[in-house]
């Protein structure tokens, strides 16, 4: 995930009050990229390049126009979309403190120049 787009999946989920931004920005925060994801099988259907390009973009910002029907009510739209952000975030948080460490292989140093030489 391009880290800018994060940032701005993370404003408008929180200014804008955008489910589906906060959608993004917490499954981006996850390793999850679903612009990627559709990128991926648009190109293996053999879609030209400007139609993985540029598809992803309009299908968010269709969603994003339909929010509006699906959940009217702005004030519950906008808790939706910061305890999606909030828990994401907490639950990132959570994760990385519990995940094990990764074990460290001592590294070997060898000389560069051989003796004698």
């Amino acid at each position: 995930m391009n880290p800018l787009s994060g940032t701005a999946w993370f404003w408008r989920a929180i200014r804008g009050h955008s489910l589906t931004f906060s959608t993004l920005f917490a499954l981006g925060l996850f390793g999850l990229s679903v612009t990627g994801w559709f990128r991926h099988v648009l190109h293996g259907l053999g879609a030209p390049w400007y139609v993985w390009l540029l598809l992803p973009f309009g299908v968010i910002a269709a969603l994003a126009r339909k929010e509006t029907d699906w959940m009217p009510d702005p004030d519950r739209r906008r808790r939706w979309s910061r305890g999606i952000v909030v828990g994401s975030i907490l639950l990132f948080l959570v994760v990385a403190k519990l995940a094990p460490k990764p074990a460290v292989e001592p590294v070997r140093m060898e000389r560069a120049i051989r003796p004698g030489r």
